[in-house]
């Protein structure tokens, strides 16, 4: 998009964690940038005293974030300065919290995900150290959408959310993907999807609900139906894992060529149950001709999404279940879902679609 919009990108990739960088990650993008260039930023574990304490108090960023030292924000500002930079656009919280923090001289653009604490808060049985955490970090997260030149959200709710509290302009700009081409054919019998890994707290939380409400009562209506889980389960649960071994279900990994598994007209689940960040495998669903079927909480990010038109969005998971009954039996309807999901997605999810209200964003700033 920031090519489209005729801006020359400069690529810095941090290495967050001790994970090897893979560049086969970025060969999608390199077309559309100058030269990427990786940086794995220092942590520095602070010490226990009363200026650690100071820090708790008045500077949450710097109790919380370890990679805030003067290396790292040298480095960055040596970096801007040496490729005559004019625009950070900083994707990701720690990218931005890092760009705020080390006082760059031209202008910020974070790319907001989600409300991390918001995500904490929904995590199981939080300690009274986890909830102090959170509460900083929802400090950190409302400081630095006010600090930063300005912010773009996929989540449409989530921006007027960032405006409210901002009271500047925050851009609802929804993920876009290139367009595939339908490679395989709808099965007579549609299975059931769930794409994305175990690592998202929604993706986690949202498929054991899921197999706890839905799964049964489904299976005993259809008994020959199948759930196709795609993506890996490196950070799913004990209990989730053992659900996952049941009959009818089938757990894929990581694929890394969805034309060869994503067929039209499938049944594609989110069973999410709250509004929060972007559920950024809705485009997709759509590219690829399948059939949404979501909790209206979860969909709540996506303006474009509209009931019974373009996908099926339930009220809670009881009705959920009862809906994909219905879906599996009534091929017609899946059709006509299916084809104007592909039109909603060539309206609104291509990155066509969005440059021009980017650039004309990027022009206020």
């Amino acid at each position: 998009l920031l090519s489209l919009a005729g801006y020359q990108v400069h690529l810095l990739a941090c290495i967050w964690d001790d994970t090897p960088f893979n560049e086969d990650d970025y060969k999608l993008i390199k077309p559309f940038v100058k030269h990427i260039t990786f940086y794995k930023p220092i942590f520095k574990k602070p010490k226990k005293n009363l200026n650690r304490l100071y820090k708790a108090l008045f500077n949450p960023a710097l109790f919380e974030y370890y990679f805030l030292n003067q290396q790292n924000a040298s480095f960055l500002k040596s970096h801007i300065a040496e490729n005559n930079i004019d625009l950070v656009w900083a994707e990701w919280r720690w990218a931005a919290i890092l760009a705020w923090q080390s006082k760059l001289n031209c202008p910020l653009i974070y790319a907001h995900h989600d409300w991390e604490y918001k995500l904490a808060l929904l995590r199981k049985k939080p300690d009274l150290n986890k909830r102090f955490h959170t509460f900083q970090k929802k400090r950190i997260e409302r400081q630095l959408v006010k600090k930063v030149t300005a912010c773009v959200s996929g989540s449409a709710t989530e921006a007027k959310e960032i405006q409210q509290i901002t009271n500047k302009k925050a851009l609802y700009l929804p993920t876009t993907y290139p367009e595939i081409t339908r490679q395989l054919n709808p099965k007579p019998k549609p299975d059931l999807i769930h794409l994305g890994g175990m690592g998202t707290t929604a993706n986690r939380l949202g498929l054991e609900r899921f197999l706890d409400l839905c799964w049964q009562p489904i299976k005993n209506e259809i008994p020959t139906i199948q759930l196709k889980i795609i993506g890996t389960l490196n950070e799913a649960s004990p209990a989730l894992l053992k659900k996952l071994k049941t009959e009818n279900i089938q757990c894929l990994g990581f694929v890394p060529n969805l034309d060869e598994i994503m067929h039209p007209e499938a049944i594609h689940i989110i069973p999410w149950e709250y509004n929060t960040g972007t559920r950024t495998r809705i485009p997709q669903v759509f590219n690829y001709e399948q059939v949404l079927v979501a909790t209206k909480a979860s969909a709540a990010c996506f303006p474009e999404l509209i009931n019974d038109k373009n996908c099926i969005l339930a009220n809670d998971l009881n009705e959920m279940s009862k809906q994909i009954i219905n879906l599996y039996k009534n091929p017609k309807k899946r059709a006509i879902l299916a084809q104007q999901a592909k039109v909603t997605f060539y309206q609104n999810f291509t990155a066509q679609s969005q440059v021009k209200p980017l650039k004309a964003f990027l022009k206020t700033i």
